[in-house]
């Protein structure tokens, strides 16, 4: 994934324009340069089959109170047929397809998102926003809705905005804009391994062939249990049970890369990479770190605070736990991208992990 060089010039001239206008300022320079780093680590990606593990970062009051991200599969050769459904992609679909299990969307499981959408709620580069507000993430989540998403959720049903361009009063559908515009709230990560057609072939049948009926639960069927479902089935073995000490025996974002990290330098015709997709630029607030279950309790300044006042010894339990069992960094590794544009012939922007936010988090 590192090592890539997609200069300005690679874009359409008009298109181009249209996303970071004649004279950018800085916030829309770096947008387009997450952008360009997308496009890059998708274009690379589609020479080769492969799928990625993407955690995002926790965001919002709920990630506030529970800062263990969000996991979902990216398959780069297979393709979603519809929201329900996958099939395998066609030569000139490059992009994929995401799949991830959520708590709200109705009477079903998980959904299949093209990985445009799912990252910028639009297929079109020229349509993704250079700085997110709320009012357009929202007006471009509304569109995905009624082009992709409409027969999951039907006109009336989406519910209205909420201050962040999330929806509110939705019901039992809260989270379907969680399939579209996910780089507008939060960094994610990506940890890449090869795949071949015939494990494809095997995903899209065992998908197609079960229900797709709601299991999410918080203990045993989160959407971290759905990506190490899919990982194990492509590589039996590669993600271990959850973590009874560090977790608490719950499956988290964080574990799941972990133990696809280790299983990758068993086999390194794995040929694992780690990417960083930034959070674009905008007025919505910064995503938080990922923690895992233990870190989360001795990491959380209202779950410390607390415990250092009624049980001040659990803290230390808590920090011995820590060290031993879920010390780990998300992100290491993650490979810097090379100097994209250039805005003169003084001045380099750089679209490095360390240039944009800090490479990784502990």
């Amino acid at each position: 994934m590192g090592g890539i060089y997609t200069p300005a010039a690679s874009f359409p001239p008009s298109r181009f324009g249209e996303i970071v206008n004649e004279a950018p300022s800085r916030p829309l320079w770096r947008a387009s340069i997450l952008l360009s780093l997308t496009l890059a680590f998708v274009s690379w990606q589609s020479a080769r089959a492969s799928l990625a593990v993407l955690v995002g970062e926790p965001f919002g009051s709920f990630g506030t109170m529970m800062p263990l991200g969000h996991t979902a599969i990216y398959l780069n050769h297979v393709c979603a047929d519809g929201p329900l459904k996958v099939r395998l992609c066609r030569p000139d679909e490059p992009q994929g397809v995401v799949l991830a299990r959520y708590h709200a969307i109705g009477q079903y499981d998980w959904l299949a998102t093209p990985i445009m959408d799912f990252l910028y709620a639009t297929h079109d580069p020229a349509e993704v926003l250079a700085f997110a507000t709320p009012q357009k993430v929202w007006a471009m989540r509304e569109r995905y809705r009624e082009r992709f998403l409409r027969e999951v959720v039907p006109d009336g049903k989406q519910g209205t905005m909420n201050g962040d361009g999330s929806a509110k009063h939705a019901h039992d559908l809260d989270e379907w804009w969680e399939t579209a515009g996910m780089a507008y709230q939060r960094r994610l990560w990506a940890y890449e391994v090869s795949t071949t057609p015939e494990q494809d072939a095997t995903l899209v049948a065992v998908m197609n062939d079960q229900a797709n009926r709601h299991r999410y639960h918080l203990s045993g069927a989160n959407c971290a249990d759905f990506a190490a479902e899919l990982l194990n089935l492509y590589y039996p073995g590669a993600v271990r049970h959850a973590d009874r000490i560090a977790d608490y025996g719950l499956m988290t974002p964080k574990h799941v890369v972990r133990s696809l990290t280790g299983y990758a330098e068993k086999h390194p015709e794995l040929d694992m990479h780690v990417w960083e997709i930034a959070q674009i630029p905008g007025s919505l607030r910064r995503s938080k770190t990922v923690w895992g279950g233990v870190e989360s309790a001795l990491k959380t300044k209202r779950y410390l605070f607390t415990l250092l006042v009624i049980q001040p010894e659990v803290p230390l339990v808590l920090e011995a736990l820590y060290l031993r069992h879920g010390r780990w960094k998300l992100g290491q590794g993650a490979q810097p991208m090379p100097p994209l544009m250039q805005t003169g012939p003084e001045e380099t922007v750089a679209a490095t992990p360390t240039a944009l936010e800090p490479a990784g988090s502990e």
